[in-house]
């Protein structure tokens, strides 16, 4: 394992040094340059009918991966807010539930259409983030500032993606230099936050290469309401101070991009660490308990014909097939450390969690004729864990080997009609120890998908999947004293549905589009955790569980002036399981209605004056009330945030100049344990470009 990794880093560092070099000596394209900060990225493969986008409220030209699939775009435009988190990019996508557990720092996770955390993969530059001890990522420590966007595959995963999902997937898709520019801000925030970065980006038509650099910090020592677990006796009521909640953030990019012969070829490499305090139950609090959190993912992947069709013979004349193979390698290390040398937390004083995983995957995608698309990929990955605490007899070693086939095929029937149909089938060995690894999961997953335009605006589309998801190496074998495993648990399996129809229009100064789907969800055997004995939880499969719901996305531009957008989730998520021993069979942390209207206001370019646009957006959002527990008798009550946007760019976008007022109302706002988040809070930032 470790010389497999050794050898793959080896071969990411030459390539981001190749990059490099060929970015030096590639000519810079005529086109307006973007802020470094802002790195152009290239237009993605493939479309759908509607997509939210930032800059322009339209469908773009360029297709994204799955014209059949249920997809909400966050554009870069969406993620420059000073002070936003990844939570709160993703808070306005129609079915997303977010769930934090304490500061913009802490765990915070995000589910799909009723799914768990665990059962929705999150992507970042194509690596999977979602750990190999929970089967969660932690959207808390993702990066917005380098992103060209996120893609919300809501439902069923696209076919780049190696893990299906059965509520969908989570991709953050980083920016890729195409010219030469360089970039720095500098932003303060409420709580004591301060945030710098520099980027430098240099490439053309060849290639190119861009390094960035981030530093962020907070206090993050906020007022709240310490109502002394009475929430009906204000007597006792006390304004406290979080204390022990502060952290400090270093985050590395190296992106690039290289034309090889007839192909082009993408490495990605980041680095992320945090330092922070683990301020514990709000209640009782933690002073001394501190966390450290390091990661460094390395990706690389390639495109290289292997035929393609004469460039002489027209379009029009009689196919001539063509092919491409598709290479990807990545890996990803991380390594959590906690101390509490008091052990307020409860916990061992010194834990450390380490992960590595290593994957590699070969796709050969072909079109025998003009309305057939055909793939054929294999993939291997290799998982290894280690959870080491003191005082612990012995420490948790866990590995992990995955082998995976899959066959895609698309067929286009004109104009008209999209048909896709996806497979695939995942061996897993697991094992603990000196125990034998021996293939005993399989997973096999299956989508069929399909899009009729009933008319130029007007497109109907429909969806089949069957999923299953293995259990995670903590949940098998146990993730601390406190959490033990169990290694009989059966892999989770979903079957999904849905329905839905988008249009979009055009009428002189009038544009506007709109999505309506309706979903359904199945799956059994989810892992659900319970109490064995005093003081340790453990893991076990639980019946079934069903989801039924309506997402709607609609938005509306006037003038490019004046833009609207709505986006609404009705969802009714129950568990179904035979025996069920509760009178509640409303899943924990889902609210049933969620509601996130915006309105925004841009003006048009003064040049006199050097005013590039300024803009102002009010983000409004609603979310019901959700227990908190399965049998229903902790209720998080309903939460709803007002928002404020303002931007002010000048200077041919040379200068941009950024406010954000969060929770302007100063509403109440709690995490997953009960506990309330901070309230009204203000940021603000200045952005500076050159070329």
């Amino acid at each position: 394992m470790r010389q497999l990794a050794s050898r793959q880093t080896r071969l990411l560092t030459a390539l981001v040094l190749l990059s490099w070099g060929a970015s030096a000596r590639a000519e810079v394209p005529p086109n307006e340059p973007l802020p470094a900060t802002e790195l152009p990225a290239e237009r993605p493969p493939e479309a759908v009918d509607v997509v939210v986008h930032g800059k322009q409220l339209r469908s773009p030209t360029a297709r994204l991966r799955d014209p059949t699939a249920a997809v909400f775009v966050v554009s870069s435009e969406d993620m420059q807010s000073p002070g936003q988190t990844a939570a709160d990019a993703l808070a306005n996508v129609p079915s997303i539930q977010t769930t934090r557990s304490g500061s913009a720092v802490d765990m915070a996770t995000a589910s799909l259409r009723g799914a768990s955390s665990a059962q929705t993969p999150v992507y970042l530059a194509g690596v999977r983030l979602n750990d190999d001890l929970t089967g969660t990522a932690n959207l808390s420590s993702l990066p917005l500032w380098m992103l060209q966007r996120i893609e919300v595959y809501r439902g069923h995963a696209p076919a780049d993606a190696d893990r299906f999902g059965i509520g969908g997937a989570i991709l953050f898709e980083p920016r890729l230099p195409r010219r030469t520019a360089a970039g720095a801000l500098l932003g303060v925030g409420s709580f004591g936050e301060r945030e710098a970065r520099l980027a430098l980006a240099m490439g053309g038509v060849e290639g190119g290469a861009a390094l960035a650099l981030r530093y962020h910090a907070a206090r993050g020592d906020f007022s709240y309401l310490d109502d002394g677990g009475t929430r009906f006796v204000t007597g006792d009521d006390v304004v406290r101070q979080r204390q022990n909640a502060d952290h400090s953030d270093l985050d590395m990019w190296t992106v690039g991009r290289l034309r090889v012969g007839s192909g082009r070829l993408n490495i990605v490499v980041n680095g992320f660490s945090r330092e922070a305090g683990a301020p514990g139950l709000q209640l009782n609090g933690a002073r001394e308990a501190r966390h450290r959190l390091q990661r460094w993912l390395a990706g690389a992947s390639g495109r290289f014909p292997c035929a393609q069709r004469s460039p002489e013979s027209p379009e029009n004349e009689a196919h001539r097939p063509g092919c491409e193979l598709r290479v990807e390698v990545n890996g990803l290390a991380t390594r959590y450390q906690l101390r509490d040398p008091l052990q307020e937390l409860g916990l061992a004083t010194h834990v450390v969690t380490t992960g590595q995983r290593a994957g590699q995957r070969l796709r050969l995608a072909f079109d025998p004729t003009s309305w057939l698309w055909l793939a054929l990929g294999v993939g291997q990955e290799l998982q290894l864990i280690r959870t080491a605490q003191r005082g612990a007899r012995s420490d948790l070693q866990a590995r992990r080997h995955v082998l995976r086939s899959e066959i895609d095929a698309k067929v286009s029937l004109g104009r008209r009609a999209d048909l896709v149909a996806m497979s695939a089938l995942s061996c897993h060995s697991t094992a603990a120890g000196a125990q034998d690894e021996t293939c005993a999961q399989f997973a096999p997953d299956l989508r069929l998908g399909a899009r009729v335009r009933i008319s130029e605006p007007i497109s109907v589309f429909a969806n089949l999947g069957r999923y299953q998801r293995v259990p995670a190496l903590g949940e098998l074998f146990g993730i601390s004293a406190a959490v033990r495993g169990n290694d009989e648990l059966v892999p989770e399996q979903g079957y999904t549905a849905d329905l839905g129809v988008s249009t979009r229009g055009r009428t002189g100064w009038l544009f506007g589009y709109g999505q309506l789907v309706g979903f359904a969800r199945f799956a059994t055997d989810l892992v659900a955790f319970r109490r064995s004995s005093l003081g340790v939880v453990r893991p076990y499969n639980v019946g079934s569980a069903r989801a039924l719901g309506v997402e709607l996305a609609a938005g509306l531009s006037a003038w490019r002036v004046l833009r609207a957008s709505l986006s609404l989730t009705a969802l009714d998520s129950r568990d179904v399981s035979d025996g069920r021993q509760t009178s509640n069979d409303f899943l924990p942390f889902q609210s049933r209605l969620v509601v996130a209207p915006k309105l925004q206001l841009r003006s048009p370019a003064w040049p006199l004056i050097g005013l590039e646009q300024a803009s102002a957006a009010v983000h409004y959002r609603y979310r019901s009330s959700r227990v908190a527990d399965p049998a229903g008798l902790v209720v998080l009550e309903p939460q709803d945030q007002l928002d404020i946007d303002v931007a002010i760019v000048l200077t041919k976008k040379r200068l941009a100049l950024r406010g954000r007022l969060a929770n302007v109302l100063d509403q109440r706002a709690f995490d997953l344990i009960g506990y309330p988040l901070a309230g009204r809070a203000g940021y603000m930032s200045v952005e500076a470009r050159w070329q």
